[in-house]
């Protein structure tokens, strides 16, 4: 009961069971060497619970107050509830990288309401559209790690816990709150492109005016030199 147990997700989340914190470092130091998109290390979340045996206690395994209590030490078990945190801490991910984006993009709106228009150059309203244009994408990736594992088609007899988990870090709940978050930044988005198509109709309006203001100018000095000369020939 005492071995140190690792679970690895593909989607950049692992899940390390009765670990001390040097080993911790050492293990990821090792695996890292291995990644690909990685976070800077400010980006990392982590999640900390203990858990305990409790072999005479009750047959189904158990969360309260970040303590999980354990009847066995079954791999299957500790995977279970692994999922449940591993989608718990990816969520965390994008809930965060959501609030500061949004957060960033708030003065925005209220420019708009303000002046009518956002007072910022081209180019970092660009930036701005493809920070949130990414973000909205990623959020979209991240419905498919919050599906049900595929492992709870063969073992149905888990997903009652894989569910409790869920239900404890209230993985659904915060699942529709992000989805809400990225609804309000595809108005965002479609406030911005419609700015910039604005803003480039703007110019292109301008443009035209500039060229009719020159062919007027033109128009009117060759009218002007016509008449100098059938003036000349007159004399």
């Amino acid at each position: 009961m005492n071995r140190s147990e690792v679970f690895i997700f593909d989607y950049g989340v692992v899940a390390l069971w009765n670990f001390s914190k040097a080993e911790e470092r050492q293990f990821l130091s090792i695996i890292l060497k291995f990644g690909v998109g990685l976070l800077n290390s400010d980006d990392v979340e982590i999640e900390d619970f203990h858990f305990q045996y409790d072999l005479a206690g009750p047959h189904q395994p158990r969360i309260f107050n970040d303590m999980i209590t354990l009847k066995s030490s079954s791999p299957l078990i500790k995977l279970t509830i692994s999922h449940g945190l591993a989608q718990s801490v990816k969520l965390s991910l994008f809930e965060n990288a959501m609030e500061e984006t949004i957060d960033g993009a708030t003065p925005l709106p209220r420019m708009m309401a303000k002046y009518g228009q956002v007072k910022m150059s081209r180019i970092e309203i660009m930036k701005i559209v493809g920070q949130l244009f990414r973000l909205k994408m990623n959020v979209n990736l991240v419905s498919n790690v919050l599906d049900t594992p595929e492992i709870f088609w063969a073992e149905p007899e888990l997903e009652g816990l894989y569910n409790a988990i869920r239900g404890y870090l209230e993985i659904s709940q915060r699942a529709k709150l992000l989805n809400s978050r990225a609804d309000v930044l595809s108005d965002l988005l479609d406030m911005l492109s419609e700015h910039l198509n604005s803003n480039e109709m703007t110019f292109i309006t301008w443009v035209v005016i500039v060229l009719i203001f020159f062919a007027v100018i033109i128009a009117i000095a060759e009218v002007v030199v016509k008449v100098y000369k059938m003036q000349a020939g007159i004399e």
